[in-house]
Order: C-alpha cells, then sequence, then structure tokens
C-alpha cells in the first residue's frame, strides 16, 4: 500500500510553496498526478526511489532534483524523503489524478 506524508511550511505567499514529503510505496497507488497550474522541484533528502514524470523515469537518491512543469503527469514509488518547491504556491483546486 502506497502513502505519502506532507509536512506543510506556510510561507504566507501564493507565488511559492515549500513542502517535506516522505514517501513509502507508490503514491499515488495507481496512475499519476496532474498540478495543472503548478512547476515544482522535488530535491531527494533521504532514500532512493523512482519519479514518473511524463513519459520518463527517473531513478533517484539522496541530493538528486526533478523538475515537474505544470501540466504533466507524475507519481513517486519508493521508500524516500523529499523537499518540494512549488511555484505558483500548491493548492488543492489546480491538482487531480488521472488514470493515464
Amino acid at each position: 500500500m502506497g502513502a505519502k506524508k506532507i509536512y506543510k511550511y506556510p510561507l504566507g505567499e501564493k507565488l511559492l510553496s515549500v513542502a517535506r514529503m516522505v514517501v513509502d510505496g507508490r503514491h499515488p497507488e495507481s496512475g499519476y498526478l496532474l498540478e495543472k497550474e503548478c512547476n515544482f522541484a522535488m530535491y531527494m533528502t533521504r532514500g532512493k526511489g523512482r519519479y514518473f514524470v511524463g513519459d520518463e523515469i527517473f531513478d533517484v537518491g539522496v541530493g538528486d532534483v526533478v523538475f515537474v512543469p505544470a501540466g504533466n503527469k507524475f507519481a513517486s514509488e519508493g521508500d524516500f524523503e523529499y523537499i518540494t518547491f512549488d511555484t505558483p504556491g500548491y493548492y488543492p483546486e489546480q491538482s487531480e489524478e488521472v488514470k493515464e
């Protein structure tokens, strides 16, 4: 079973958001997430795993950075933590799960 815990760092800013993510398994469990308006970079801080971005697969470990432009599907898989930097700042209404 895939799980992701999110620890947000409120900045009081709409142009940027920062959060720490803890992944154990695959997130989402099936399909992908799609951030329609947010671009974001993920910086790996612990563990190893994979990011699925668009049609590409990235094997990642500590110190790696993966960029996901707005409008691209993505998923994560493994046992790891990362810091995400979103611009404009993340808000749930612009995010959706997609099957493909």
